[in-house]
């Protein structure tokens, strides 16, 4: 069963009210009244099952990590982790590369991956460390194929607009 959307009154037609469910209050209102052909009310008949509420859409019950010692007692059939926002890139490596050793899932992995940091010719770790999530974000690669297909589009009708006005 999919979870029902309350929105708020008139949210549909006032731009300024946004659709964020809020209790009706109004005397003749509508919603409040609960009239025929209007949004239905929260109440605890819309409750999700108990086996199922709290647990991550995968069924998965979730662990947040944001220390190694938080990874004990993790169970790859049971559970899955959601890394702390708090977490700087070195960290998250290095527990994303220790969580994938467990073979457990996680939520928010991020565009980071996983590897043996690499030395620059300086030698620090923390150096080459440094620009890897800049460069991860920068490369094309990441860019969707629909982004590349529509640069590619608009720079195919540039071409052939600069073509004709040479033409006449």
């Amino acid at each position: 069963m999919t979870k029902y959307a309350f929105k708020r009154q008139e949210s549909w037609r006032l731009k300024r009210v946004k659709p964020a469910w809020r209790r009706a209050r109004g005397g003749t209102s509508r919603i409040r009244l609960e009239a025929s052909g209007w949004p239905r009310t929260p109440n605890i008949g819309f409750k999700g099952h108990g086996s199922t509420r709290g647990l991550h859409p995968s069924g998965l019950e979730e662990r947040r990590v944001s220390q190694e010692r938080d990874l004990q007692g993790l169970d790859a059939k049971k559970h899955i982790v959601r890394l702390s926002h708090q977490l700087g890139e070195k960290k998250r490596l290095a527990l994303v590369d220790k969580i994938r050793r467990l073979n457990v899932k996680v939520a928010n992995p991020g565009t980071l991956e996983a590897s043996e940091p690499t030395q620059r010719a300086g030698g620090e770790e923390g150096e080459a460390m440094e620009g890897k999530l800049s460069e991860t974000l920068d490369s094309e690669s990441n860019l969707a194929p629909t982004h590349k297909a529509a640069e590619e589009s608009a720079t195919e009708s540039e071409t052939s607009v600069i073509e004709e006005e040479d033409k006449s």
